[in-house]
């Protein structure tokens, strides 16, 4: 008994040893896997969040610019916040007032206060940040710092390249960006991140090089600060943050078709017969239609050109009549040559701006209030005409084209097409048309030469869809089965009237 007892004791140490000695390995092991396990559970849940950041921070930004005209900017549609950037304003505000010059693009945090939304992080806890290209950026407290001229067909400035500098995305200009908001990630090696007592966003507002990454020739933290001027961006891919020189800014990005097929879908805008574009198209008929009724004799304003010859389509007194453009073009701004030609007849002649002749402030178009043209006044109608102008087009007819010849009574058409313009076989003084979406592979590019663009928006084929526009006041406007176009006809009456046509 001493002896089974005694030998058997070293054999009963040995297991317990060796059983401590497993489950050592075996807790080892585990903790081993649950600690890889929890690192790359951290790192796809930062992802995921920064991911469901981003995405909340677009459609932030989308419905900023559909909504924009009812934000107190009537007559305006599809602009975008200025970034935030902290010129001593509450934190997560747009910094507009100091948004830099028109045209010149910004970059900056995103201005998640003036958004409606919570600060946005990435996967660092950073906020995120946004580059807005400078057509596009809202500048309310400097509003000459704002475009002359944004609608659907408005380009933006930013491309996305790769590693070797050569663009991606929006290699054509109509594709290019509008607007990129990033998720910078963990500083790499050369940025020092400074953590900001008191902020939200942990952020230096100064030091944007401290979160998105320089590679070579392409900077993401900075911008050309030239006006019309392409800036490029390098999205980060899987293992680019190893590399030699390594990058890891993530980003989404809104392009100009995004942006405007938001607003578009907006009821108001131009799917029904009260819609916005209706709406706009036909007061500017009634008023030309009141400059005829005012003049001594019914005539009309010669139309601007339809080509600028180069020149910018986005100002106001380049929508100019002339002696050149008779009878064919877009809607004019200034009619001092009209005038000219009316002599006596001409109304309101020491005004030689249409719109602020006296006879444009208060049409009763059905649907709305009253529609202005007010240009001194920035009324919602002027605004509208001035961000839409290169849609607009006008056709006068030889007999109401600009004369001082006597009135004859109505009507003046010969009702043979000789003199007069038609719509399905009707003949009218005059005819105002909105052009809609492009249709095919239609562009409607502004001559930028520091972006490369060459001008496409000096051929009519890319804007309207009629029968026979001959230019020469005795056209055919009757709209064809493609058009998307609004048309609103001037009667051969006396008074002038305004019906919508066909």
């Amino acid at each position: 008994m001493k002896f089974s007892s005694t030998t058997g004791k070293p054999f009963h140490q040995k297991g317990l040893t060796m059983l401590i000695v497993v489950l050592i390995l075996v807790l080892g092991s585990l903790a081993y896997y649950l600690t890889n396990l929890s690192v790359e559970g951290i790192q796809l849940h930062r992802a995921k969040t920064a991911a469901q950041s981003l995405k909340q921070a677009k459609e932030a930004l989308l419905a900023y610019a559909v909504a924009y005209s009812d934000l107190g900017f009537p007559g305006e549609f599809g602009f975008l916040p200025c970034p935030d950037y902290n010129n001593g304003l509450s934190e997560g505000l747009e910094d507009n007032g100091n948004c830099g010059a028109t045209g010149i693009s910004k970059l900056g945090f995103i201005p998640w206060r003036t958004l409606g939304i919570a600060p946005l992080k990435d996967s660092s806890g950073v906020c995120l940040l946004y580059a807005v290209s400078g057509e596009y950026k809202n500048d309310e407290f400097a509003p000459s710092h704002k475009a002359l001229m944004l609608n659907e067909d408005t380009n933006g400035m930013f491309q996305v390249v790769d590693s070797t500098n050569n663009p991606v995305i929006g290699i054509n200009p109509d594709e290019r960006l509008v607007a990129i908001i990033f998720a910078a990630g963990e500083a790499l090696p050369g940025q020092t991140r400074n953590v900001v007592a008191g902020t939200l966003c942990n952020s230096e507002y100064l030091n944007i090089s401290a979160y998105l990454d320089n590679i070579g020739l392409i900077d993401n933290s900075s911008l050309q600060g030239v006006a019309d001027t392409l800036d490029t961006f390098l999205h980060a891919r899987d293992g680019s943050d190893q590399l030699a020189n390594p990058f890891n800014d993530r980003f989404v990005t809104i392009s100009r078709r995004e942006l405007w097929d938001a607003v578009i879908s907006r009821p108001d805008f131009s799917a029904n017969a009260d819609s916005v574009m209706r709406r706009e198209a036909q007061a500017l008929a009634m008023c030309l239609a009141a400059y005829g009724n005012n003049s001594g004799n019914r005539k009309l304003p010669r139309p601007a050109a339809i080509d600028f010859a180069g020149g910018d389509y986005r100002v106001d007194g380049n929508y100019n009549d002339s002696a050149a453009t008779r009878y064919l073009g877009r809607f004019p701004h200034t009619i001092d040559d009209s005038d000219i030609a009316l002599g006596i007849n001409a109304p309101g002649s020491a005004q030689s701006i249409l719109f602020d002749k006296g006879f444009c402030n208060s049409l009763m178009v059905a649907g709305g209030p009253d529609i202005n043209f007010d240009t001194g006044a920035k009324a919602e109608g002027y605004m509208l005409w001035k961000n839409w102008k290169d849609h607009f087009f006008y056709a006068v007819s030889d007999y109401y084209a600009p004369s001082a010849a006597a009135d004859t009574g109505a009507p003046g058409c010969n009702g043979d097409g000789t003199n007069c313009i038609r719509v399905n076989a009707t003949e009218y003084a005059a005819v105002v048309i909105y052009a809609g979406s492009r249709v095919g592979v239609t562009t409607r590019n502004e001559p930028l030469p520091l972006a490369g663009d060459a001008d496409t928006k000096n051929n009519l084929a890319n804007y309207i869809e009629v029968t026979n526009a001959t230019g020469d006041g005795k056209g055919d406007y009757t709209p064809t089965a493609s058009s998307n176009d609004s048309l609103f006809c001037i009667t051969d009456t006396d008074p002038l009237q305004v019906v919508s046509c066909p």
